[in-house]
């Protein structure tokens, strides 16, 4: 084994954002160069989001004009917001809205308040109360709409491509959608947020299942960052919208939770673009040659370790084929199987290495089966596809760990950072790097690195 001179700075802890606790001090191997840590921009959070939220409010973009000019007595509106796996204010921003429709005339009878959780858990009445507050939980109709119960939604008909159009039907049959969410970058729609809430947030499974696998016929890297205008998932997600009524959107710009920089309102489309430039700016990472070793963490993701993987894929175009991508995984136990069950975790922990190795193989044919079967988890099989198939994945996550064992199908668990970095050193040692580029994301559930030629914002 051949080692790198050591470089003292190297040495030097890297405060990693580790839950509601202090930091995680990550120490890579201090005989490797220093690493690069890239940072997102914080500059400039809002210091008084309901004044900021009122002025949005006043002067909206795009198209569509206020919320007091679309609405009436008599009006039915159905407000979407996303669910707890999102820190976007929702709470602080209900009550504005909500005053602004009474002052309109709307009353509280004709408003509906819904969850789009998509494929997430329901959100039960605890949860509920969490997410909107107690006082508006006991006055509006709330609901988690159940994603498999047909009964339950109203068809629309199809898309021009043949996507079933199946909504919640609290949401298809109001008036008016008010949609709060956020912008953050996303694997397949180049950013979250807007009409998302609805498509697939509150949509039947078979629509959720057909949204979600468009634009699956090639590298799903390559639409990680990119506008609304080249990326099918986005254009097949307005198609859809095309068949409700009028949406507003109420859309954030996000940091660490409990900091907003900017809140826009107005038409999906107007709102989406703006915030998708301001999110471009601060996250993107700046182009570079592609790392030996990437290391993400999942801040500010809320603990759920399935979820947390997407900072991985978030992040795979900065690291070289045949890298190691090094994820670092708060995970809040009670998160553990939010996305993702148990039971099936343990079964594919269970195969261990062997099992790993076979998974690692078969995953290219998995997703073929997957897409041919018309599966709504086709989207999950090439993830992980792309995720593990062409990089070493190696994940600190405890409580993942001391729930299922070290392996994750091809994917290796630690809860010890020492061990981590000796795995690590091995793999780069095989393959005769011995001074390797590390590129660290501290923030990764912020940051992002787009594949090379994505159009971006």
């Amino acid at each position: 084994m051949h080692a790198a001179p050591t470089d003292p700075r190297a040495a030097i802890p890297i405060p990693i954002p580790w839950g509601d606790g202090p930091p995680m001090a990550l120490s890579p191997p201090s005989r490797w160069p220093e690493p690069e840590v890239i940072l997102p921009d914080l500059s400039g959070p809002i210091a008084d989001y309901p004044s900021a939220l009122r002025a949005a409010l006043d002067a909206p973009e795009g198209p569509l004009g206020r919320l007091e000019t679309l609405v009436g007595p008599g009006t039915s509106v159905a407000i979407v917001v996303d669910d707890p796996s999102r820190w976007t204010p929702v709470r602080e921003a209900l009550p504005i809205v909500l005053d602004r429709l009474r002052s309109a005339g709307v009353s509280e009878d004709r408003i509906s308040i819904s969850v789009g959780v998509g494929r997430h858990h329901a959100v039960d009445d605890e949860a509920m109360r969490r997410r909107v507050g107690d006082a508006i939980a006991s006055s509006f109709r709330c609901f988690s709409p159940p994603v498999d119960d047909r009964s339950q939604y109203e068809d629309l008909g199809e898309t021009a491509d043949g996507i079933p159009v199946l909504v919640f039907r609290p949401v298809a049959q109001a008036d008016l959608r008010i949609l709060i969410g956020s912008v953050l970058p996303h694997l397949q729609a180049g950013f979250g947020g807007g009409y998302k809430l609805i498509f697939p947030g509150t949509s039947h499974r078979s629509t959720l299942g057909a949204i979600h696998r468009v634009g699956l016929g090639g590298d799903t890297g390559g639409l990680l960052g990119s506008t609304a205008d080249a990326n099918p998932m986005r254009r097949a997600i307005r198609e859809a919208a095309a068949k409700l009524g009028p949406c507003a959107s109420i859309s954030h710009v996000l940091g660490p939770p409990g900091l907003v920089f900017r809140v826009a309102t107005g038409h999906p489309d107007a709102v989406q673009d703006v915030l998708s430039a301001e999110v471009a700016r601060r996250y993107r990472a700046p182009v570079s040659a592609p790392a030996d070793v990437v290391v993400a963490g999942n801040a500010p993701w809320p603990g759920d370790p399935m979820q947390s993987f997407k900072v991985l894929l978030n992040h795979r175009a900065g690291c070289r084929p045949g890298g190691i991508l090094v994820g670092l995984f708060w995970t809040d136990p009670g998160e553990i199987d939010r996305s993702f069950p148990l039971p099936a975790l343990r079964a594919i922990a269970a195969g261990g290495a062997v099992g790993g190795a076979i998974m690692r193989r078969g995953l290219a044919a998995a997703d073929r089966m997957a897409r041919a079967s018309g599966s709504a988890a086709s989207f999950m099989v090439r993830w992980a596809r792309e995720l593990v198939v062409d990089r070493d994945v190696l994940v600190f996550a405890p409580p993942l760990r001391d729930r299922i064992g070290p392996r994750l199908g091809p994917i290796r668990l630690f809860s010890d950072e020492e061990d981590l970095w000796r795995v690590a050193s091995l793999l780069l040692d095989a393959q005769g790097v011995s001074a390797p580029i590390v590129r660290v994301f501290p923030s990764g559930g912020l940051t992002y690195c787009p594949s090379p030629g994505v159009a971006g914002p």
